[in-house]
């Protein structure tokens, strides 16, 4: 009985090249070096992923407004609920993992932001 089933597999190692390859296939594109501050609205340390609430969502360039926007829309229409329409999706590799920086909820952070063919999201993210 139980056999491992069900346990789902961990998060790559932050040095794995899995993060590499998967930023190259998404032709990832830093949108200047502005740091923006926000919380964490969701981090799921067995995925290796969440999401940032930015404090100031109008002051995020156009793009990243335009790809929120598209993304909210097309998660509408396969009828998911949008918990909030201006989180913006990072992943373990985009934190800068200072000492004691913890990924928890409502935690304060700083961060840069990216477009790719996802959409868009919080890269080089520190503590606030």
């Amino acid at each position: 009985k139980g056999k491992g089933k069900g346990k789902g597999k961990k998060a790559a190692a932050l040095n794995s090249k899995f993060w590499e390859k998967k930023e190259e296939h998404e032709n990832r594109e830093k949108l200047g070096e502005e740091t923006y501050a926000g919380t964490i609205a969701r981090y799921s340390i067995k995925q290796g992923w969440g999401f940032i609430l930015p404090d100031s969502p109008n002051d995020l360039p156009k793009k990243i407004q335009e790809k929120l926007a598209e993304a909210c829309k097309t998660a509408q229409g396969d009828g998911k609920e949008v918990a909030d329409p201006n989180h913006l999706y990072f992943r373990k590799p985009d934190v800068n993992h200072a000492d004691g920086f913890k990924l928890q909820k409502e935690a304060p952070v700083t961060f840069c932001v990216y477009i790719d063919d996802k959409g868009a999201g919080a890269c080089d993210v520190s503590m606030a």
